[in-house]
């Protein structure tokens, strides 16, 4: 199964929700329709980002949430990927927009060419057990692009609330990818302004989603700081420092 541990929750009252095999459900619904609508340009970036590491071929998304990055992908790519999501309601969204949309690894009965995760594997306790799950559904020579939320210095009750067990160091991603048997190709920090955002949100911010969800904030973010933000990633900051981890892989 694709989650397979029993839940460990940090903190009742922040409302942290684990996701497990007995429990599927995912308590960020609000906060994907918010990314969806909010952060377009974010979001087509980050699908540009992982494709181009992505030869042609069969392409999986490995927790689709509802969808926002598998159009982005078919739009920018011309490849309409399939979809693994375990949460029941978003995975039946995912299908009303015409994607094929399994619920568990155990169900896929083929490989793919590219598997694309984006901000999944902080959501996974045993996260080494499920990247060695992911292998088996890849083809030999498969690209798997991972995108995750970075440093633990930043992980705050926001993180705790969307049911992250971790922000992830860039040794310890590779040493994880390498423990599933993968080779790894690249492994580099996104968003290096996002980090001093994301530290200031930590001090400064409450035990709520709110400035999450905050329509203002995340629109100022995805047309001024983000932008910004790559720029001055492509200089140099990437190998550096950023509120988030890109790793490509391969089998």
């Amino acid at each position: 199964m694709f989650f397979t541990n029993k839940p460990r929750l940090l903190d009742d009252t922040l409302g942290a929700q684990y996701q497990n095999e007995r429990n599927t459900d995912y308590g960020g619904f609000t906060e994907l329709v918010a990314i969806e609508k909010n952060l377009r340009g974010y979001n087509s970036d980050l699908v540009l980002k992982m494709s181009k590491y992505c030869k042609e071929g069969s392409v999986l998304e490995l927790g689709a949430g509802i969808g926002t990055l598998a159009i982005e992908w078919e739009k920018r790519t011309g490849v309409k990927p399939e979809c693994l999501e375990v949460d029941d309601r978003q995975r039946r969204m995912i299908r009303e927009r015409g994607f094929v949309c399994y619920k568990s690894i155990d169900e896929i009965k083929k490989k793919f060419d590219a598997i694309y995760s984006p901000n999944v594997f902080e959501h996974i306790e045993d996260d080494v057990k499920v990247l060695k799950e992911v292998s088996t559904i890849m083809t030999e020579g498969a690209i798997l692009a991972v995108y995750v939320p970075a440093f633990m210095c930043l992980f705050s009750d926001i993180d705790r609330a969307l049911g992250h067990y971790r922000r992830y160091h860039k040794a310890e991603l590779i040493q994880k990818a390498k423990g599933a048997g993968l080779k790894v190709v690249d492994c580099h920090y996104a968003d290096s302004l996002g980090f001093f955002a994301w530290f200031a949100m930590k001090l400064f911010g409450n035990k709520t989603l709110a400035n999450f969800r905050n329509t203002a904030n995340l629109r100022f973010y995805d047309k001024w700081l983000y932008p910004l933000s790559t720029k001055i990633d492509a200089l140099c900051m990437k190998r550096l420092i950023g509120k988030n981890l890109i790793l490509i892989a391969q089998k």
